[in-house]
C-alpha cells in the first residue's frame, strides 16, 4: 500500500509515542532491577559494583521484550488520545477516512514492530538473558549446573564427597536409557582417577548402574567388566532443570533444541511453548493496539475520558494476566501447547475488531 502524507503522519505520532513509552518502561525497569541486584549482593562479596551493574543491563533487554506489547498499548493510547483532543481524529472523519483508515499506519507500525522483536530483538534479548543466568549463577546461586544438552549428546557434571565426575552419553533410549557412556572420574577436581566406557547406563537410587563397561586408569591397561556402579546424587527432574531453559533461546533455535530434546527423550513442552508464544506475540501485539485505539477514540466521543483510559490500561493488563493463566494450564498439559500460546491473541483481536465496527457503525 501507498502511505500518503495522512499515514505516514499517523504512523509517526504512534511510532513516537510507542518509543517514548519504552525509553519510560526501561529506565523503570533498569532503576527496580539495579536496586534488587544490590539488595542481593549485600552479602555476596564477589559480586562487585561492576558486575551488579552488568547483570541490571543483561537483564533489561528481555524484560523489554515481554513488554513491548504493553508499550504498544500505552502509545496508542496516548497517541490517538492527543489526536483526538484536537480534533484531528474528527477532521479526518469528516473528510470521508473510516477509522479503519485511520488505523491502518499504525497497525503497520505495530506489526513491524512485532516482527522486529521476534526476528531481530528477540535473538539478542535471548543472549542477554543467557549470560544473565550464567552470572547469576556463578555470583548469587550456590547450586552448580548438572546438564547440559548438544548435539553430541549429554552431559552430566556432580561433585559427589568433593570428586568431580563427569558423564556423557551419545543418546538417551526409551525408559531414560542412556547409550554410548563414557564415565570420567577424579581425585577431587583436577586429579584424574580412572575412565568407565559402557554399552548402557540407567539412573537407579543413589548411583548409576553401567552395563558392558570397560575401565580404564593411566597405570594399568583396561579392564573389561560385566557391570559397574558409579555413585550419584542427581535425578531426573533435577537433570531436566538443568537443561538450557526456553527463555534463553531465540526463535530460530528453538526448533532445533526441541528436536534435540525429544530425541533424547526429554518433555519438550515449555519449550513448544515458548516458541508458539513467540509467533503470537506478533498477533498480541496487534491486539494491544486495537484495545487502545478503540479506548482512546470511544473516550474523546462520549466523555469520561479518565474512567475509559483506565478501562483500557485494565483491559490491556487483564488480557495479560489470563495469557499467563492459559499459558501456565498449557504447561501443565491440561491445555494443548497450539491453543495456549494463540488463543488468547486471537481472542484480543477479534474482541478489538469488533468494538472498531460497533464504533464505526455507531
Amino acid at each position: 500500500m501507498r502511505f500518503g502524507v495522512l499515514s505516514r503522519y499517523l504512523a509517526r505520532r504512534f511510532f513516537v509515542w510507542v518509543c517514548i513509552v519504552l525509553i519510560v518502561l526501561a529506565a523503570i525497569i533498569w532503576l527496580v532491577g539495579l536496586i534488587e541486584l544490590l539488595r542481593r549482593s549485600g552479602s555476596r562479596e564477589a559480586a562487585t559494583f561492576d558486575i551488579v551493574l552488568e547483570m541490571a543491563v543483561l537483564k533489561l533487554p528481555a524484560m523489554l521484550e515481554l513488554l513491548l506489547p504493553f508499550a504498544v498499548l500505552f502509545g496508542s493510547l496516548f497517541a490517538f488520545d492527543r489526536l483526538a483532543r484536537h480534533n484531528e481524529l474528527t477532521a479526518a472523519h469528516g473528510s470521508g477516512v473510516s477509522v479503519w483508515r485511520v488505523l491502518l499506519p499504525a497497525l503497520a507500525v505495530a506489526v513491524l514492530l512485532g516482527l522486529g522483536n521476534l526476528m531481530l530483538y528477540g535473538p539478542l534479548a535471548a543472549a542477554a538473558q543467557e549470560r544473565f543466568e550464567h552470572l547469576e549463577k556463578r555470583y548469587f546461586s550456590n547450586a552448580v549446573p548438572v546438564s547440559s544438552l548438544s548435539q553430541s549428546g549429554l552431559w552430566l557434571r556432580e561433585v559427589i564427597d568433593g570428586n568431580l565426575t563427569i558423564l556423557f552419553a551419545g543418546n538417551v533410549g526409551r525408559g531414560r536409557v542412556l547409550y554410548d557412556v563414557v564415565v570420567y572420574r577424579f581425585e577431587g577436581m583436577q586429579r584424574f582417577h580412572n575412565r568407565l566406557d559402557a554399552v548402557s547406563a540407567s539412573l537407579r537410587a543413589g548411583h548409576w548402574f553401567l552395563e558392558g563397561v570397560w575401565d580404564a586408569d593411566t597405570r594399568d591397561a583396561p579392564v573389561r567388566r560385566a557391570t559397574a556402579k558409579v555413585p550419584t546424587g542427581l535425578d531426573w527432574e533435577r537433570i531436566e532443570d538443568g537443561l538450557t531453559g526456553p527463555a534463553t533461546m531465540s526463535i530460530w533455535r528453538l526448533q532445533g533444541y526441541i528436536e534435540s530434546l525429544e530425541e533424547a527423550g526429554f518433555p519438550a513442552r515449555k519449550h513448544r511453548l515458548r516458541f508458539h508464544s513467540l509467533l503470537a506475540s506478533v498477533v498480541l501485539t496487534t491486539a494491544m493496539l486495537l484495545i487502545g485505539a478503540t479506548v482512546s477514540i470511544r473516550t474523546r466521543r462520549r466523555g469520561g475520558a479518565a474512567v475509559m483510559l483506565a478501562a483500557g490500561v485494565g483491559a490491556g493488563f487483564l488480557l495479560f494476566i489470563l495469557s499467563d493463566v492459559v499459558l501456565a494450564l498449557g504447561l501443565s498439559g491440561r491445555a494443548p501447547v497450539v491453543l495456549a500460546a494463540w488463543t488468547p491473541a486471537a481472542a484480543a483481536v477479534m474482541l478489538g475488531c469488533a468494538a472498531l465496527l460497533h464504533l464505526e457503525d455507531g
